[in-house]
């Protein structure tokens, strides 16, 4: 049913929210890699083996395509494709940003990310980008045409990424905390939990918990980021109560608005009125993997500013995600569609 009434939705609601998204962006090249007989290595395990022999000189390298991308970036694609106002606050400065078809801020250079695409995962090797780690909200302010922060993030949902490689993200939203601020909703998909202190991550967690006062806070996180919200919030205890248990004591922690989960079976949502799980769509045969968390983040905020209920806006964030993981590429309301339809007949 609840497919049902997402392709439902996709039809009839002509809702177009105001989504804002910020603050990273990434050159993202993709490439795929050969053996020393110029076939195709195609998972991570045989790559690992081929560089472990170590008595080939060189791996040979094929560039795919060089892509705009960035949790910010891919975000704002996915909200642009669903009719959302979007704008994308980024680090924007170099050309393959041109053509991305909403409004756009640059704030600095963006990263550089090889991504080295297997059919099991791909592995991502990132150049960080110094204006990137050091971002703060005066270089949004300085980048907005607007007078105050306040003005450029008044939206219906702000998306925000990439905490683990963004130093100031946290005091971002700690001053976000303490200022007026018009947005109805901000969904963080804060990156690898892990790559941070414990005491960094608790110090986000009651920042979010502190901006949830302002406006509905959404943390959003893949299976292995949760495992790693998990490690931070129990630190070492045992609890035996389930995924549901465990999602739902993390968003207590926090004191957000709610704490969601998207996996490879299901996506659950605990929010202060219970647990909701969604099934997954199936993927006939998985094309690419990067990008794909990022596109059901910004599908939950769109969801959500639209008013949908949590189910739907699962079920939509479910269906952005898996459309980019079968055909590499953001997934229009009409592609999303069609998709679901094509999975309940």
């Amino acid at each position: 049913m609840t497919d049902g009434a997402l392709a439902e939705r996709l039809a009839t609601d002509a809702t177009e929210p105001r989504i804002v998204t910020l603050p990273d962006g990434s050159v993202d090249t993709y490439y795929d890699v050969f053996d020393e007989r110029g076939e195709r290595i195609s998972t991570r395990d045989a790559f690992a083996d081929r560089l472990g022999r170590g008595n080939h000189e060189s791996v040979p390298l094929e560039q795919l395509s060089r892509e705009s991308g960035g949790q910010a970036v891919n975000m704002a694609k996915q909200a642009h494709a669903l009719n959302a106002e979007t704008v994308c606050y980024g680090h924007l400065d170099d050309p393959v940003f041109d053509d991305l078809p909403m409004e756009t801020h640059s704030m600095g250079e963006p990263a550089h990310v090889s991504i080295f695409s297997f059919d099991d995962e791909d592995l991502l090797l990132a150049e960080r980008s110094p204006a990137v780690a050091n971002w703060s909200l005066a270089d949004l302010e300085a980048a907005s045409p607007d007078p105050t922060v306040g003005d450029a993030l008044d939206a219906d949902a702000i998306c925000c990424g990439n905490w683990a490689s963004v130093d100031g993200l946290a005091r971002a939203l700690e001053t976000l905390a303490a200022v007026p601020l018009e947005a109805g909703t901000l969904v963080l998909d804060p990156g690898s939990i892990r790559r941070r202190p414990r005491g960094e991550a608790l110090s986000l967690l009651d920042a979010l918990g502190r901006l949830d006062e302002r406006t509905d806070v959404v943390l959003s996180v893949n299976e292995t980021e949760f495992g790693g919200l998990v490690e931070r919030v129990e630190d070492g205890s045992v609890q035996a109560d389930g995924d549901r248990g465990r999602l739902d004591r993390v968003r207590e922690s926090a004191g957000v608005s709610a704490v969601v989960v998207h996996a490879v079976d299901a996506a659950m949502a605990a929010t202060r009125g219970g647990v909701r799980r969604v099934e997954t769509l199936e993927v006939d045969r998985p094309v690419r993997r990067t990008g794909a968390g990022d596109r059901f983040s910004a599908g939950l905020a769109v969801g959500r500013a639209s008013g949908w209920d949590w189910e739907t806006a699962l079920a939509l964030g479910n269906a952005c995600a898996a459309y980019a993981v079968e055909t590499a590429s953001t997934g229009t309301r009409a592609d999303l569609r069609s998709f679901v339809a094509r999975r309940r007949s």
